[in-house]
């Protein structure tokens, strides 16, 4: 150990809705939102997916300040008590598990030393695609 060095960690809970079961070419839009008393100005939120639940690398797809110029945007609503992702036309390979995730702003900002680092990551969503329209 360290002398000197203090960490406490703060679990932040984000909170989840159902799966989806989507067609191709149709839009989606996965919100996340965290627990009573987080407040989300507080913290950095991103989007991440997985293709596979077993081994696959985690796939960074936008965090709030990136330019939504792509084909995955993000944006919160206007009280900021919610964040989303929209995606607006769906492909095959987009059957994934989303994740939203909260990291505290001040573990973002250079030789910004705190004693409370707080990360909070949860599975949100499997959306599955699927080609077949059937009635």
């Amino acid at each position: 150990l360290e002398s000197g060095l203090c960490h406490h960690v703060i679990t932040v809970l984000v909170l989840q809705s159902g799966d989806q079961i989507c067609h191709q070419r149709d839009p989606v839009m996965l919100e996340c939102s965290l627990a009573k008393g987080f407040d989300m100005s507080s913290y950095t939120m991103h989007w991440y997916r997985q293709k596979n639940r077993h081994g696959a690398q985690i796939e960074h797809l936008i965090t709030e300040y990136q330019d939504s110029s792509g084909r995955f945007k993000s944006s919160f609503n206007s009280a900021k008590t919610s964040f989303s992702l929209q995606i607006p036309d769906l492909f095959l390979n987009d059957s994934s598990v989303y994740y939203c995730a909260a990291r505290h702003s001040d573990a973002l900002r250079a030789g910004s030393h705190t004693n409370n680092e707080t990360d909070g990551r949860k599975e949100l969503w499997f959306v599955w695609v699927s080609s077949n329209r059937g009635k």
